[in-house]
């Protein structure tokens, strides 16, 4: 019964997430560039979905244990939580606004 509540609860964030995470970067992205970051927005969801995963079997086959993967998984999700805090959401859109993001 704990995979389903962990499965119903994993998905209810994981959705949310991945909509307020495009929702953010189109805000933060100068319609003229849209294309490229969008395209960096997805180039590093497939680097994620490739070293998380590499991360998490090594520390497995490393150290033998499933917990120690998972320590590693918490590092990543609080590190990501971490960073975030420091995001300046208005200074993002109003930069966005303006198109004064450098070539």
């Amino acid at each position: 019964i704990e995979y389903y509540i962990l499965g119903i609860l994993t998905g209810i964030v994981l959705g949310g997430t991945q909509s307020v995470a495009r929702a953010m970067q189109a805000s933060f992205t100068p319609r003229d560039r849209s294309a490229e970051f969008f395209g960096f927005f997805s180039i590093s969801g497939r680097f994620a979905s490739i070293f998380g995963p590499l991360v998490y079997g090594s520390i497995i086959l490393i150290t033998g244990g499933v917990r120690t993967g998972i320590l590693a998984l918490v590092f990543f999700f609080l590190s990501g939580a971490i960073i975030l805090c420091f995001v300046n959401e208005t200074d993002g859109m109003l930069t966005a606004q303006a198109g004064s993001v450098e070539d």
